[in-house]
């Protein structure tokens, strides 16, 4: 085949793959407005002109200084403008800031209701020119050794990328259940990205119907470890946002619509791999039958190895630095593994793999029975019963995606977590402010504690002095219901010097900031030595609702509280 007529055949395509992306792109904006606008900030890409060391001696209020920076917008309505910002890093970090005249920088104006001025400044790095010349590099790289097949790959991972940012995430802040989204899109993403790098032929059709079995087989499995495992992640900072409808999103829909996208691009490279070498075989080595799909599922177990390993290294790699610091707490290694972090990045990469294992047979069977019906003559059975095991595995296969979309439970009409805690102040200085009978009681607002994660380690302090830190782990029988139950909190210490406990230090709060005492079954030691690190048993019987509702540490003495972890 010539170059010429190669390109008229691949041209359209890749022509018609553009235009959809672009169709996609030029969509209206489906994402709703903010809810938080109290504090609106504004981003500019700017150009520091000038550093303005701090004068040291300036300690009046009792801060620390910090460097300014005379800093040019260069893009932008305001672009020309001259601003004088302070000097931070990224997350704010003044520690980090190592800038030089010159340096293009990320400016901010943050305008508080409560300020006259707008507060201005030098907030991060513009790393835009380095990452466009890396996608530049990445895209000359994969045309010239992939050559049309590479282009053609490119429109794809075009069209995946504008169907992810233009429609299932607009859509699912719209308050569109993210499950239903995450497995329809990912199916459609899959045929139109198989069909787009491949074509439409025996194998691009054994791909599809391979992928969607296994993400499907993957999903359900994920779906049934999430509620065994009563997952909340409550942790994401998207446990604040509210959608369109007023509810919070449904973040274990969010969670199972992240492990099914995370897991459709693996599950694609295996079942093209896998329905390209059923293809081959039957072609070069002239099989068919049981032998063609023996020889292509032994090939199917060697990528089944290197592709769950190439999977796990993905996930830990994204959870390398949570789990460095939860190793770097001195934690026991089962409440390391327990951590709803990185227990979600096992079972994202459990069931990531389960549907490789799924998708290696499942394709090769396809692929298989396509091949064989091909080669059937004009005397043999009707076209139509050859075909029938394909049409019994498709039908299969859509039942489980629809399964994986409507099956599993989730958190539809879940409210979104207020974006400050309800601090308050125990009524009982003696306490933590619950009665001595054990009954709860409202309290008044006040004081400043930590809102911590689950599994955050928060240093603890006894008259002033470090003693360890304390975590909350675990809970169940949280939430909404009728009736008393029995509410059962996993907390752990690790102590640095002598701890003295107090039993009365731990209790649940609610919302409108309601106590329950929570007690220790059997009691809590009354010290822990140095370098003693112990788990307990906290259990409380109420009636009360504890949606939006936090398990609260308060300090000896005053009572107060120092941190408190969010329910779910």
């Amino acid at each position: 085949m010539t170059a010429t007529t190669e390109a008229r055949r691949q041209l359209p395509v890749i022509v018609g793959g553009v235009l959809l992306v672009l169709v996609i792109m030029l969509l209206p904006d489906f994402a709703p407005a903010s809810p938080d606008a109290s504090v609106p900030v504004e981003a500019y890409h700017g150009r520091i002109l000038e550093i303005v060391p701090a004068d040291g001696s300036n300690t009046d209020q009792g801060t620390a200084p910090v460097d300014t920076a005379r800093v040019e917008i260069i893009e932008g309505p305001r672009s020309g403008d001259v601003l004088t910002a302070f000097m931070e890093g990224p997350g704010g970090s003044q520690l980090v800031a190592d800038y030089k005249p010159g340096d293009e920088v990320v400016l901010t104006i943050t305008q508080s209701a409560f300020d006259a001025e707008p507060y201005v400044a030098v907030a991060d790095r513009w790393r835009i020119l380095p990452l466009q010349l890396l996608v530049a590099v990445f895209a000359i790289a994969v045309i010239v050794v992939g050559g049309w097949r590479g282009a053609r790959a490119l429109v794809a991972l075009g069209l995946t990328m504008a169907v992810i940012l233009k429609i299932i995430l607009p859509l699912i802040l719209q308050g569109v259940p993210p499950l239903p989204m995450a497995v329809f899109g990912a199916t459609g993403i899959t045929a139109a990205t198989i069909i787009l790098t491949e074509g439409w032929s025996r194998p691009s059709g054994a791909a599809i119907l391979g992928t969607a079995g296994a993400l499907s087989i993957a999903g359900l499995l994920a779906a049934a470890t999430t509620a065994a495992a009563q997952f909340t992640y409550v942790s994401s900072d998207l446990a604040f946002l509210v959608t369109q409808g007023g509810n919070g999103l449904d973040l274990r829909g969010v969670l199972l619509a992240a492990i099914i996208l995370g897991s459709v691009g693996v599950l694609d490279d295996v079942t093209v791999t896998q329905a390209v070498v059923v293809d081959e075989l039957a072609d070069r080595g002239s099989l068919r039958g049981r032998p063609l799909f023996g020889s292509a599922l032994g090939i199917g177990r060697s990528h089944i190895g290197a592709t769950v390993n190439t999977l796990f290294l993905a996930y830990v790699g994204a959870s390398l630095p949570l789990l460095v610091i939860l190793l770097l707490t001195r934690q026991p290694p089962e409440l390391v593994w327990n951590n709803e972090e990185i227990a979600t990045e096992i079972v994202r990469t459990l069931a990531g793999s389960l549907g490789i294992v799924a998708a290696v047979p499942l394709t090769t069977l396809v692929a298989t029975l396509l091949v064989s019906t091909a080669d059937r003559s004009p005397g043999e059975r009707p076209v139509f019963r050859a075909l029938l095991p394909v049409a019994a595995i498709t039908i299969v296969v859509a039942v489980l995606v629809v399964a994986t979309a409507v099956l599993p439970r989730t958190q539809p009409q879940r409210q979104a977590l207020p974006t400050q805690p309800p601090f308050a102040l125990p009524s009982d200085a003696a306490g933590p402010g619950a009665s001595d009978d054990g009954a709860a009681e409202s309290v008044d607002p006040g004081g400043e504690p930590v809102l911590a994660e689950r599994g955050d380690a928060v240093p603890i302090t006894v008259d002033g002095s470090p003693v360890g830190t304390a975590a909350v782990i675990a809970w169940s029988g949280a939430g909404t219901g009728t009736g008393t139950r029995t509410v059962t909190v996993e907390v752990s210490y690790a102590a640095d010097a002598a701890w003295p406990i107090d039993a009365r230090a731990w209790e649940l709060l609610t919302a409108d900031g309601t106590e329950v005492p929570l007690k220790a079954t059997p009691a809590l030691p009354d010290t822990l030595a140095a370098g003693e690190q112990r788990s307990f048993t906290l259990r409380a019987d109420t009636d009360v609702d504890l949606v939006d509702g936090f398990v609260a540490y308060a300090g000896p003495g005053d009572g107060t509280f120092v941190f408190l972890v969010a329910l779910e």
